[in-house]
C-alpha cells in the first residue's frame, strides 16, 4: 500500500507560505553598515553632495585656505569616512579619495587641528536639513531628548582633557563628556546638537605653552562654553534653540540629572509636556494641602503599590501634586499641577530602589508616561552607535580641538547614513504580526522599544519571546550588552546599583 503524502499546511489564504520574518534591530544604523550592498562611502559622498556640505564647511571656516590646498570637498569626505574603514560597507571606489586617506594622512590630522572652524553650527545645520527634508514621523509621537556620554582617558592628564563624575559608576574619572540633545521618533534618533562639557569642580583650561592661536575662536570660544556654564543651563539654551530653528516634538524627556525647576518652567514655557526622572532631595511638592518631599510621598504610597499582574517586575502608582516653579525669593509662586509615578521593582531590592518620575500633563495615564519615558533609551542606542563605528573621540590626542572636532564629524556621519538608510527603505526594526488581524505591520522605533518595555513592566516577555521568537531576544542582548531584565533597569536608571551612584551623585553635590 503506497504510502499517503503528507499534506503541507498553508499559512495564508490561497495555501500561501507566510513571509518569513525579518530580524528585528535595536542597532539599526549598525546592523545596516554591515549589510552586503551597503556602501557607506557611498552614501557619504552623496549626502555631501545633497546638502552641499563643501559650502557649509567652507562658510563655518573662520580663514582662508591656500589656492593649492586639497579641495574642501574631497577633504571633508576624507574625514567622514576615516572613522569607517574597519566597516565591511565601506569600498572606497573613488581614486581621489583613496590617495588622501592612504598617503595624505597628515592633510586631515592637520584639517582636525584648525581652531577656527565651527563644527558644532555645521552639525547643527545638517541635523536641521535632515529634518526638514525627511518625514520622522508625527509630532505626537516625538520627544526632546537629553542625556550626556563621555569617553574616559587613562594614564597621565593631556592637555584639554578634563575631570567628570560619572553617574554610571558613581566615580569621578579623567576624559572628555559630552551633553547631547536629540530627536527621538517612530523612525529613530535624530541628534540635534552637541556640546563638550567639563565638570564644574575640575575644569581646565588650556596649557599656557599651548595656547589658541585666537581666543575668538571657534573651539576657543567653545572651551569657554564648556568651563563656564553648567550642563542645566546648556540645556536650556539647546532646547530654546532647537525650537526656534522649527524643530517640534510634543515631549521632552531627562532622566534626573536635569530633574529641576528651571528644566521644567523652559519646557513648559516652549509648549513642551516634560517627563523628568526626578531626585529625591528637598525639592517640595503640595498634596492635600501640605508640604513634602518625593520619599515623603513615596513612603504614603509604598503600601499601596501593586504590581499588573503576578510576573509583573515592576509595580507603579501616581499622584497628582502641586510644584511651585518659581526661582526667585522674592517673587510670587508659579504653581502647577504635575503628575508623580513611581516605580520599583517586585522583587526583594533595597527599600532605597525606587524611581519618580515627573509629568506636567497630568491627563496623561501612568502607562502612556512610561511609553513615551521609553524613547529616551534612543539616545544611549545612539552612543552606542557613534562609539561602535563612527569615530567618537577616538582620536589620538587629548587636545580640545580634536576632541570638538572629533564629536560634530561623529554626528555628521550619523546624520548623512541615518539619512541615507531613511531615503532607500534600510533602516528598518522588522515585522510583528498583529493578534487580532493576522497581519504583519512593520515595527516603527517606538512601538519596537516600547513593547519591549511594556513585557518587562507587565511580566509578559514569555509572550513577547513568543511572538517575536527567541532570536530576537538574542539579538536584543547582544545589542545593549546586558542581560534583558537589566534593560528596563538602565533605561528607568532604577537598579540598586544607579540609584545608588544618584544618591552619592546627589549626596556630593553632583546631581
Amino acid at each position: 500500500m503506497a504510502r499517503s503524502k503528507k499534506l503541507k499546511r498553508s499559512s495564508g489564504p490561497g495555501g500561501k507560505r507566510k513571509a518569513p520574518r525579518r530580524p528585528r534591530s535595536y542597532t539599526p544604523l549598525s546592523d545596516a553598515l554591515s549589510k552586503p550592498f551597503t556602501f557607506a562611502d557611498t552614501e557619504l559622498s552623496e549626502g555631501i553632495q545633497r546638502h552641499s556640505l563643501g559650502g557649509l564647511l567652507a562658510a563655518a571656516m573662520g580663514r582662508g585656505r591656500r589656492s593649492d590646498a586639497e579641495p574642501l570637498h574631497r577633504v571633508l569626505c576624507a574625514l567622514l569616512v576615516w572613522p569607517l574603514l574597519k566597516v565591511d560597507s565601506i569600498h572606497c571606489f573613488c581614486a581621489e579619495l583613496c590617495q588622501i586617506l592612504l598617503g595624505k594622512v597628515s592633510v586631515l590630522y592637520d584639517f582636525l587641528g584648525r581652531e577656527d572652524i565651527n563644527w558644532r553650527g555645521l552639525s547643527s545645520e545638517v541635523a536641521q536639513r535632515v529634518y526638514k527634508q525627511n518625514d520622522l514621523g508625527p509630532r505626537s509621537q516625538r520627544a526632546f531628548v537629553v542625556d550626556d556620554t563621555s569617553e574616559a582617558r587613562a594614564g597621565r592628564k593631556i592637555q584639554g582633557t578634563s575631570c567628570y563624575f560619572d553617574h554610571t559608576e558613581g566615580r569621578t574619572r579623567k576624559g572628555h563628556q559630552m551633553l547631547q540633545l536629540g530627536l527621538a521618533g517612530e523612525k529613530g534618533f535624530l541628534p540635534v546638537e552637541s556640546q563638550l562639557v567639563m565638570g564644574e569642580k575640575a575644569a581646565i583650561d588650556k596649557p599656557k605653552d599651548k595656547p589658541f592661536k585666537d581666543q575668538r575662536s571657534s573651539a576657543a570660544r567653545d572651551m569657554g562654553r564648556a568651563r563656564e556654564q553648567n550642563k542645566q543651563k546648556r540645556f536650556r539654551e539647546m532646547l530654546q534653540r532647537a525650537v526656534r530653528a522649527g524643530l517640534s516634538a510634543l515631549y521632552v524627556l531627562a532622566d534626573a540629572w536635569f530633574g529641576c525647576k528651571e528644566n521644567i518652567l523652559c519646557a513648559l514655557d516652549n509648549d513642551l509636556t516634560a517627563i523628568f526622572q526626578m531626585k529625591r532631595g528637598n525639592l517640595a511638592y503640595e498634596y492635600q494641602g501640605a508640604s513634602y518631599t518625593a520619599s515623603q510621598l513615596y513612603a504614603i504610597v509604598q503600601r499601596r503599590m501593586r504590581p499588573v499582574g503576578p510576573k509583573a517586575r515592576y509595580k507603579t502608582t501616581s499622584l497628582v501634586v502641586r510644584i511651585d516653579l518659581q526661582t526667585e525669593a522674592e517673587q510670587p509662586a508659579h504653581w502647577v499641577k504635575v503628575r508623580l509615578v513611581f516605580s520599583a521593582p517586585v522583587r526583594e531590592c533595597p527599600e532605597t530602589t525606587w524611581v519618580v518620575f515627573l509629568c506636567t500633563d497630568v491627563t496623561l495615564k501612568d502607562a502612556k508616561i512610561l511609553e513615551v519615558y521609553a524613547l529616551r533609551w534612543s539616545i544611549e542606542v545612539y552612543f552606542k552607535e557613534i562609539k561602535q563605528n563612527l569615530g567618537f573621540l577616538k582620536e589620538q590626542s587629548g587636545r580640545y580641538e580634536l576632541a570638538y572636532a572629533s564629536v560634530h564629524l561623529s554626528a555628521i556621519r550619523y546624520l548623512l547614513l541615518f539619512e541615507a538608510m531613511l531615503r532607500n527603505g534600510r533602516l528598518d526594526y522588522g515585522e510583528i504580526r498583529d493578534r487580532q488581524s493576522g497581519q504583519l505591520q512593520i515595527l516603527t522605533y517606538a512601538s519596537l522599544m516600547w513593547q519591549l518595555f511594556r513585557a518587562l513592566i507587565e511580566g509578559a516577555l514569555e509572550g513577547l519571546v513568543k511572538d517575536l521568537g527567541q532570536a530576537v531576544i538574542q539579538k536584543i542582548t547582544d545589542a545593549i550588552d546586558q542581560t534583558v531584565e537589566h534593560f528596563l533597569n538602565d533605561a528607568l536608571h532604577i537598579s540598586p546599583e544607579l540609584v545608588s551612584a544618584d544618591l552619592k551623585a546627589e549626596e556630593l553635590g553632583y546631581l
